[in-house]
C-alpha cells in the first residue's frame, strides 16, 4: 500500500507515499499510516462530497422545465464551455503551485503567491474583456494563442529557469514567478466574461455561472489528487 520509489526532480518531496489504488487496504490499516499522509484520504472524501453537492446544485434548475426548454439552444455549448474554463484554470493553477513550491522551497508561500497572483491578474484580464467583447472570435483566438504559446514556453523553459535562479534572493524569485504567471493569468481572465457577453440575457446565463462554479468545486480536490500523483 506504500510507494517507496526514490524522489526525483519531478517528485522532489518526501510525501505522497500512499498508493491510492489500494484504498481498501489503506482504510483497513489507518493506524499504521503516517499522519502527514492522512491528507490524501481527506482529499478523496472532499472530492466525493464536492461531486454530490455539485450534482445537486446542477439538478435544481431542472425543476424549471419550461424555462430550460426556452434556453436549450445554447445550453449544450454552455455545458461544454464554462466547465472547461473552470477545469483549465484550476489545472494550470495546481501545476504552477507545485513548481512554485519547489522554486521557493516553501509550499505555503508557493500556494499563496500563485493563488493570489493568478486571481489578481485574471481579474485584470476580466476588466479588459469589455473592450474585446465586440471582437468576438478574433479575441478568443488571440486568448487561445497566448495560452498555447505560454504553455509551450513553460514546457521547455520553466525548469531551466528555476534551476538557474535557485540561488537568487527569495523576493527576486517571487518577482520572477509573478512575471511568469502574469501573461497566462491575464489571458485566462478573458474567456469567462467574453462567454457571458455572448449569452446576453439568455436563460442559459444562470447555468453558465452554476456550471462554472460546480466544476470549480469538484476540480479543486481532483486537481490536488492529480498533482499529488504527478509529483
Amino acid at each position: 500500500a506504500f510507494n517507496l520509489a526514490p524522489v526525483t526532480l519531478d517528485r522532489p518531496y518526501f510525501y505522497a507515499v500512499l498508493r491510492l489504488d489500494q484504498l481498501r487496504t489503506l482504510l483497513r490499516r489507518l493506524e499504521i499510516l503516517p499522519q502527514t499522509e492522512i491528507g490524501a484520504l481527506v482529499n478523496l472524501a472532499v472530492l466525493a462530497q464536492a461531486a454530490v453537492i455539485a450534482a445537486l446544485v446542477l439538478l435544481v434548475p431542472l425543476a424549471a422545465r419550461r424555462r430550460l426548454r426556452a434556453g436549450s439552444a445554447g445550453l449544450l455549448r454552455a455545458a461544454c464551455y464554462f466547465p472547461a474554463l473552470a477545469l483549465g484554470f484550476l489545472f494550470f493553477e495546481i501545476a504552477l503551485i507545485e513548481h512554485a513550491s519547489f522554486w521557493l522551497n516553501d509550499r505555503t508561500s508557493g500556494f499563496a503567491i500563485v493563488l493570489t497572483g493568478m486571481l489578481v491578474f485574471s481579474g485584470v484580464g476580466s476588466m479588459a474583456a469589455d473592450r474585446l467583447a465586440t471582437a468576438g472570435r478574433p479575441a478568443m483566438a488571440g486568448v487561445t494563442l497566448i495560452v498555447l504559446a505560454w504553455t509551450a514556453a513553460m514546457l521547455f523553459g520553466l525548469q531551466p529557469l528555476m534551476l538557474a535562479t535557485l540561488n537568487w534572493p527569495w523576493m527576486a524569485r517571487i518577482g520572477l514567478l509573478l512575471g511568469v504567471l502574469a501573461p497566462l493569468s491575464v489571458a485566462l481572465g478573458l474567456p469567462f466574461p467574453l462567454g457571458l457577453s455572448r449569452l446576453g440575457e439568455s436563460s442559459v446565463l444562470p447555468w453558465a455561472w452554476g456550471l462554472n462554479g460546480a466544476f470549480s468545486v469538484v476540480a479543486t480536490p481532483l486537481a490536488n489528487l492529480i498533482a499529488r500523483e504527478a509529483g
